[in-house]
């Protein structure tokens, strides 16, 4: 919609998995012959065929969606790199939260680096935004100013000094009504559906397990169901617990749904400016709207929700991250981050890079227009206000965060600085999917050059996934690793002939399915 007015209609295609087959030929032979001259897509787009490519741009380079998990692997953001190279194309890389990989290869090129770093200090609408290339150790932005202009400022608010067990601080809630008074929109972002991740029984202790899956039914309260969010079974709310017939089961924790009710709950008294009507003769409600993977399940209902927010019919806006990136709301200027401390203390090492960018991501949605900038404000509720991600969160410096990161990951021998593969096997027993990858970890060593092959690899024994049951499917895994590509990739060429003669032998027998993933972002 925003270049076809530009570059013609003809001259744009799109491709994305919303699209049917004839739809996708479509845009790809029009790519082909050359009518086609811009492909706008989600990763498949990636394979477009253009022959007189000259440049590829990867908006939001950090996002997890450009890597494929399910059929063929790959990560069209590396793929990019390697057919800018083959075309001799420019590939530009774009994030206001790169990955931590991207950033390392971006150091100066004196320290190794292989990308041109360009930094773009400022909002575009603010100041002067032009990006700027940077060649050397000198960081680029020249004050703490110029870098924020435009940019919410950071409250952290300390979850240990409040009231407790409250949900929304008594600061935050006052400052929601502050917008509500003022004509603005407010978003709280909590990256959870449903109404609470598990329903329990006080008495025996039941917990609304997934009967296929090592994981909860969530309790989904606007329909009654109890659902598991990984194989989609689902069924109706027990009036009493299973286990013991105590008619008093509880929601434990808390999701976008039971995070809308409790806020209109609060906000109950609370009215909308210049709203005095008949209908309303001490003024209209506020306005709340829940935007999660729930709400918009129909088609065409998140455009109709997103279109009542830009209009201005919404107060307050709640939601998972569907509504912390990617959307340009003029009128929001206040944006909540209700619980992120979870991520802090994860055993997922990229975990603290994903909530730095969500959260920076969340930020960027408040004072997207420059009248109403400078007013605008991220709050996040924190039990670790002292945290550093929380502190070069406040200042939006990213730059620190990253050092940090990867001083740490250094330290660790985490990547960028090895890299790692994933073997994962699928089958009906535990025993089985483990059985498979420790025959073919011990099958590595008598293949031919195994000393050469081996000797800067690390083979780790191999373990269930963290959710080891999904559909009825056990999932097991091991990891591989090594401060070498080369070395890696050379093993992994080398290991492919073993592991299929594995699956053959009397070990494989109840094997389901097994699987490479280089570059894992998930282990």
């Amino acid at each position: 919609a925003r270049f076809a007015p530009i570059y013609g209609d003809s001259a744009v295609v799109s491709m994305h998995s919303g699209m049917t087959p004839a739809q996708r030929l479509k845009s790809w032979l029009a790519a082909h012959s050359g009518v086609a001259r811009i492909v706008l897509g989600t990763r498949m787009a990636i394979f477009a065929s253009l022959p007189k490519l000259k440049l590829i741009i990867v908006d939001e380079e950090h996002d997890p969606s450009y890597k494929s998990g399910e059929g063929a692997r790959y990560s069209a953001r590396d793929l990019a790199v390697y057919r800018g190279r083959l075309d001799g194309a420019k590939v530009m890389l774009g994030s206001a939260t790169p990955s931590l990989e991207s950033w390392h290869h971006s150091r100066p090129a004196a320290e190794g680096g292989r990308y041109l770093r360009l930094v773009m200090p400022s909002r575009i609408g603010s100041i002067t935004a032009l990006p700027t290339a940077q060649g050397d150790t000198t960081r680029l932005v020249n004050d703490a100013t110029a870098a924020n202009a435009g940019l919410p400022v950071v409250r952290r608010v300390d979850m240990n000094h409040q009231p407790k067990h409250c949900v929304f601080s008594p600061p935050l809630l006052a400052a929601i009504v502050e917008r509500i008074a003022r004509g603005e929109q407010s978003m709280v972002f909590l990256n959870r559906r449903g109404y609470a991740p598990v329903l329990h029984c006080a008495d025996c202790d039941w917990k609304s397990e997934c009967p296929h899956c090592s994981a909860y039914r969530v309790f989904h309260k606007i329909d009654r169901t109890l659902r598991c969010h990984h194989c989609g079974y689902a069924e109706r709310v027990p009036r009493a617990c299973p286990a013991c017939g105590n008619p008093d089961i509880a929601p434990m924790g808390r999701g976008t749904e039971r995070l809308e009710e409790h806020l209109a709950e609060l906000l109950l008294e609370v009215r909308r400016p210049n709203s005095v009507s008949d209908q309303w003769p001490e003024g209209e409600p506020v306005r709340i709207v829940r935007i999660d993977a729930d709400s918009t399940k129909l088609k065409g209902e998140l455009q109709a929700q997103l279109a009542r927010v830009h209009s201005g019919e919404v107060d307050v806006l709640v939601g998972t991250q569907m509504i912390a990136k990617g959307h340009d709301f003029r009128r929001i200027t206040l944006v909540a981050a209700i619980n992120p401390d979870n991520a802090l203390f994860s055993s997922d090492f990229r975990a603290p890079e994903r909530l730095f960018s969500l959260l920076m991501q969340a930020a960027g949605r408040a004072g997207r227009d420059a009248d109403i900038s400078g007013q605008s404000e991220m709050w996040v509720q924190t039990f670790h206000p002292q945290h550093p991600l929380f502190d070069a969160l406040k200042r939006h410096d990213y730059p620190a965060f990253a050092a940090e990161q990867l001083k740490e990951r250094e330290q660790a021998g985490m990547p960028p600085f090895s890299f790692q593969a994933l073997v994962r096997a699928e089958a009906r027993t535990q025993e089985v999917a483990q059985g498979f990858l420790s025959a073919a970890s011990a099958a590595a060593t008598q293949m031919a050059q195994a000393d050469q092959l081996l000797a800067h690899l690390t083979l780790y024994p191999a373990v269930p996934m963290s959710i080891q049951r999904v559909a009825n499917v056990e999932r097991a895994q091991m990891l591989i690793e090594s401060p070498s590509r080369a070395a890696l990739q050379r093993f992994l060429a080398a290991w492919q002939a073993v592991l299929h003669a594995t699956r053959k032998q009397p070990v494989g027998r109840g094997l389901l399915r097994w699987a490479i993933d280089v570059d894992p972002l998930a282990i």
